[in-house]
C-alpha cells in the first residue's frame, strides 16, 4: 500500500502502529478513546491486551489487507489493517479505525454537551486550543488555526507546543499557573497569548490556550467583538440548563404525560404548532405544564438547535425588567457592568423566547415588547446601536388577558400579537385519568433523585391522590409524592397513606366516595338520586381549605405556603385576594 494513501486514511480517521511482533508502536488518541486508554498507556503493549477481538494476527501471517467489521467497546467499526515495509524500514501493520456506529444512548447526553460546546467555542472571535494533561490537542478552533496557519485536524491528537513555538503549555501544565505573553511576533502579526490549567478537584486535567492578534484589539471592530463574546459566553449556560434535561432516546412530546384525552389532543396541537413560526400563547392555572409545553414546542420546531429562553415576567423586579430582557451598554446606569451585558431576546437569536407569567407584565414593558414584534429590532438600554432579532415568542400566563384588557392592564394589541395560535391547558382535577401515570413518571424521577428503589402507591393512597382537587395541578403532585419520598422509613418501598401530608388526607377523608378515573361509557351520575351540585363552589372550597391548611403548616409564610401548594406565590396573592372574604369568615 503506498504511503500517501496511509497518511490519508490516518488524517481522516484514528490510527495505531503495530510492530511486526504485535506490540504497539503509536497510537491514534481517537483509537485510545474507544479503548478507554491513554495513549503512554497502550505504547509498548500488545494489542491483544487491549484489544482482544483484533484480528491482527491473521493479517501478519499473510500479510494481506483487511477490511472488516468489528466492536470495539459497544461501538461498531470499520477497521483496516495494512501491511507496511516501506515506511522508513519499519515492518509492520497500520490499523486504521472508523466509528460507524452512534454515540451509545447512555453517553448520548454526554456527546450532545461536547457537541454543542464545541458548536459555540468554534463562533468564538477567539482563538481557542485545548489540550489534554500531556500537552496534546483535543480541541482547536478556526480562528486559532487560521492564525497560526496551520491545520487543526493535522495537529489533532499533537503536542501543542511542538506547532506553536511561542506557546508555554507543557511548563502551565507543570506548575499549574496561568500565565500571560504580549507582543509575540509571529510570521508578520503581533499576538497576545493567555494560556492556564484546567483543574478539576484539584488535578490539573488539561489546558486552554486562547491568542488574539494586535490588530483586532486595536481595531475599530473590537467593541463589537466583544459584545459577540459576551453573547457566546451566556449562551453556554442556556444550553447547559437544556442540556441537563436531556432524556436519552425520548422524544420531547413524551415529556409530556397522561392518557386522558385532552392530552392526547393537546399533544397533537402541540406538535402541529411546533411546525411553523407563529407566536404562541398558552394559559391555564398554575402548575398545568405551560413551561413544559412551550419547551416542548421549541424542541420539535425548526429552531430546536438555537437557545430556549425562559425568563419569568412576574419574578423580576419592574426596574429591572428592561434591562433583562433588552440587555445594557455600559455606564448605563449605576452598578452597570464593565463591557456591558446582553438581553435575554439578544441571547435567543435564531431561537425561541418563553414569557412566562407575561399578564404580570407591567403596561409599560408591554409597549416595548409589541415594538420587538412589530419592528423585530431593539436597542440596549444606553446604546445608539439597532439590533435586529429573529426570534419565536410563546407566551403563557395563569391570569385572564381578556379581563385584564377590559380593566386596563394589559395591551389589546399586544395580545394580537401574541395570541396568533392560543392553547388552554385543562387543570389536573379535569383529567383524572391522568393522576396515575404522572404519578408514576414522577416516582421514577424521585427514585433517581433520592437513590431510593420505590415500587408505587398503595391502592389507600392511590385513592387519596384520585380523591384530591390539586389546587396546584401537576406542580402539586410532584411536592406531595416528594413529601412522601422524605417520610419513608428505611427498607420501605411503598408510598402509603402515613407518607402523604395530612393536609390532602383531611380534605379527601371528609368526601363519602372516592373519585375513580372514569370510562368512556361510565356516567358519573346516578339514576336514582337527584344531582344538586356546583362545580365551581366544590373546586373553592377545596382551594380555601388547601390555602388555609398550608398558611397554618408554613405559621402565614406565604412563600413557603406557595411551595407547599406547588403554585407561584403570585398565584398565592391572586387567590387570596378572590376568596379574601371566605378566608377573614
Amino acid at each position: 500500500m503506498r504511503v500517501e494513501t496511509v497518511v490519508a486514511r490516518i488524517l481522516n480517521t484514528g490510527c495505531v502502529l503495530i510492530d511486526g511482533w504485535g506490540v504497539v508502536c503509536s497510537i491514534d488518541w481517537k483509537v485510545a478513546q474507544l479503548l478507554h486508554v491513554e495513549p503512554s498507556e497502550a505504547l509498548g503493549r500488545r494489542l491483544t491486551e487491549i484489544f482482544p477481538e483484533t484480528r491482527l494476527l491473521e493479517v501478519l501471517v499473510t500479510q494481506q489487507q483487511l477490511l472488516t467489521e468489528q466492536v470495539i467497546n459497544k461501538r461498531k467499526v470499520r477497521v483496516g489493517y495494512y501491511p507496511v515495509t516501506t515506511v522508513q524500514d519499519f515492518s509492520g501493520v497500520v490499523m486504521v479505525v472508523e466509528p460507524l456506529s452512534p454515540v451509545p444512548p447512555e453517553n448520548q447526553e454526554h456527546q450532545a454537551l461536547i457537541d454543542l460546546y464545541e458548536g459555540i467555542l468554534s463562533e468564538l472571535p477567539l482563538g481557542l486550543a485545548v489540550v489534554n494533561r500531556q500537552g496534546r490537542v483535543v480541541f482547536m478552533n478556526d480562528y486559532y488555526s487560521q492564525s497560526m496557519e496551520c491545520s487543526s485536524e493535522v495537529l489533532m491528537g499533537l503536542p501543542l507546543q511542538k506547532h506553536v513555538p511561542f506557546s508555554k503549555i507543557a511548563e502551565i501544565l507543570r506548575i499549574g499557573k496561568p500565565r500571560l505573553q504580549i507582543d509575540i511576533e509571529y510570521r508578520g502579526k503581533v499576538f497576545l497569548l493567555s494560556e492556564s490549567p484546567i483543574v478539576s478537584r484539584g488535578q490539573t486535567i488539561g489546558g486552554i490556550s486562547k491568542v488574539l492578534s494586535r490588530e483586532e484589539i486595536e481595531g475599530q471592530d473590537f467593541r463589537s467583538l466583544t459584545q459577540r463574546v459576551q453573547v457566546l459566553e451566556n449562551k453556554l449556560l442556556f444550553y447547559k440548563e437544556e442540556l441537563l434535561e436531556l432524556r436519552s432516546q425520548r422524544s420531547p412530546l413524551d415529556e409530556i404525560q397522561g392518557k386522558s384525552s385532552e392530552i392526547l389532543k393537546l399533544k397533537q396541537v402541540v406538535e402541529r404548532v411546533a411546525q411553523h413560526d407563529a407566536n404562541v400563547l398558552i394559559t391555564g392555572e398554575s402548575g398545568t405544564g405551560k413551561g413544559l409545553v412551550a419547551q416542548t414546542i421549541h424542541q420539535l420546531s425548526p429552531r430546536k438547535e438555537e437557545p430556549f429562553i425562559k425568563i419569568n415576567c412576574a419574578a423580576i423586579p419592574e426596574n429591572l425588567l428592561e434591562s433583562e430582557l433588552f440587555g445594557y451598554e455600559e455606564g448605563a446606569f449605576t452598578g452597570a457592568l464593565k463591557g456591558g451585558k446582553p438581553g435575554k431576546f439578544e441571547l435567543a437569536q435564531g431561537g425561541t423566547i418563553f414569557l412566562d407569567e407575561i399578564g404580570d407584565m407591567p403596561l409599560t414593558m408591554q409597549a416595548k415588547i409589541l415594538r420587538v414584534l412589530q419592528e423585530k429590532s431593539f436597542e440596549r438600554i444606553g446604546g445608539s446601536k439597532t439590533l435586529t432579532v429573529n426570534v419565536r415568542i410563546i407566551a403563557a400566563t395563569h391570569r385572564n388577558l381578556v379581563k385584564l384588557i377590559d380593566e386596563g392592564q394589559f395591551r389589546l394589541d399586544l395580545y394580537y400579537r401574541i395570541a396568533v395560535i392560543s392553547m388552554d391547558l385543562p387543570p389536573l382535577r379535569k383529567r383524572p385519568l391522568d393522576i396515575q401515570p404522572l404519578a408514576a413518571e414522577i416516582i421514577q424521577k424521585l427514585q433517581v433523585k433520592y437513590g431510593r428503589p420505590i415500587h408505587g402507591l398503595t391502592t389507600k393512597a392511590e385513592k387519596i391522590l384520585l380523591n384530591y382537587s390539586w389546587p396546584g395541578n401537576v406542580r402539586e403532585l410532584e411536592n406531595v409524592l416528594e413529601y412522601a419520598f422524605n417520610f419513608l422509613e428505611p427498607g420501605e418501598r411503598v408510598i402509603a397513606e402515613s407518607h402523604l401530608p395530612s393536609h390532602i388526607i383531611q380534605l379527601t377523608s371528609s368526601s363519602k366516595e372516592v373519585r375513580k378515573p372514569l370510562s368512556r361509557d361510565a356516567n358519573p351520575f346516578s339514576d336514582t338520586q337527584p344531582v344538586n351540585i356546583s362545580l365551581e363552589d366544590a373546586v373553592a372550597k377545596a382551594e380555601i381549605e388547601a390555602i388555609l391548611r398550608a398558611l397554618e403548616l408554613t405559621q402565614g409564610n406565604k412563600q413557603a405556603a406557595a411551595r407547599v401548594l406547588g403554585i407561584h406565590v403570585s398565584g398565592l396573592y391572586q387567590k387570596l385576594k378572590k376568596y379574601a372574604d371566605s378566608i377573614e369568615s
